[in-house]
């Protein structure tokens, strides 16, 4: 008993540190021991409590910032839209590089505003019917203008639970890359297919892929 009731205990440290590792500070170690292992995981409770307010601190002041930065990019938007009226034709290709720049910049806005969102949203996400189909063709307008770039494989009647706004957001990133990065290369197609009580949803194209030493990298923010 006592040999289990230890292993018991360093089962579960392991458990949290693995978990805190992952980014997932909501652990709360038992600590009714009267040892070393008990004041262990005191000390990892503790941590973990201190790195979840510092990381929401953090996510929180990026949030601020972003949205601070909302209404001078959408002037600048507006500004530029004027001047492009107004300007001699001769400086038209300078506008529209300033008009490109603003764009990127008003992007990379609402993507740090979204990534704070998720970041402080509660846990519990709202998951509802989601028709796959549908919000894949929605993405290829959207990321394709309309141009018929990326082919979609799926079946009309698949139906997923998820946060459709997420999930869209998701297959759109990757849809934008593709055409990004491998366009040129060969055919985008996107497919759904049941596996084993999931349904997996895959963008394939012809591109050179990521190096391998991206891998662990590529679901960094902003990697």
């Amino acid at each position: 008993p006592l040999l289990r009731g230890i292993t018991r205990s360093v089962a579960g440290l392991a458990k949290a540190t693995q978990q805190l590792a992952e980014g997932k500070f909501d652990v709360a170690l038992a600590h009714d021991r009267r040892d070393e292992l008990g004041d262990l995981s005191v000390g990892i409770n503790r941590m973990a409590e201190q790195l979840r307010r510092f990381v929401h601190g953090q996510k929180r002041f990026l949030g601020d910032i972003a949205h601070e930065l909302s209404s001078p990019v959408a002037r600048l938007q507006f500004a530029s839209s004027i001047l492009e009226l107004k300007a001699d034709p001769a400086l038209l290709p300078h506008v529209t590089q300033v008009q490109q720049e603003v764009a990127h910049m008003s992007a990379l806005v609402n993507e740090l505003l979204a990534f704070t969102k998720a970041g402080l949203q509660s846990a519990t996400v709202k998951l509802v019917p989601v028709a796959v189909g549908e919000l894949v063709e929605r993405v290829i307008y959207l990321e394709t203008a309309g141009q018929g770039q990326v082919t979609a494989v799926i079946d009309p009647a698949l139906v997923v639970q998820a946060q459709a706004e997420y999930l869209t957001r998701a297959v759109a990133n990757l849809v934008r890359n593709a055409i990004r990065y491998a366009g040129p290369a060969g055919p985008i197609t996107i497919s759904a297919e049941r596996e084993a009580g999931e349904v997996a949803i895959r963008v394939m194209d012809c591109g050179p892929g990521l190096p391998v030493d991206q891998l662990e990298k590529v679901f960094e923010p902003f990697h």
